[in-house]
């Protein structure tokens, strides 16, 4: 599976650490209906499909896909940030 080495890593630390999110993130969490907890939740199980480097600010933005709590697929773009046991999200939104 691609990218099982960062998905582990993401796993561990969202089970551990703090996870928050920036205001697009907030906004387009709630345009979407997609409660925080579905997302922290989804985070600690689940697969990524991108890995790329955002151009704006040099931070590896890694592509999270997984369900909530009522198995609608969410993905959420997030950076990982080990060394402070921190995830940001950078947005997030329901599959459609």
């Amino acid at each position: 599976m691609p990218f099982e080495h960062e998905a582990g890593r993401l796993r561990r630390v969202a089970r551990r650490c703090t996870v928050f999110f920036t205001d697009h993130a907030e906004i387009e969490r709630k345009k979407d209906g997609i409660e925080k907890i579905d997302v922290v939740n989804m985070l600690c199980r689940c697969t990524i499909s991108l890995v790329e480097t955002n151009r704006g600010n040099g931070e590896e933005e890694w592509r999270a896909e997984g369900t909530d709590s009522d198995g609608r697929k969410i993905t959420a773009v997030v950076v990982v940030y080990e060394d402070f046991a921190e995830v940001k999200v950078v947005t997030t939104w329901a599959n459609k």
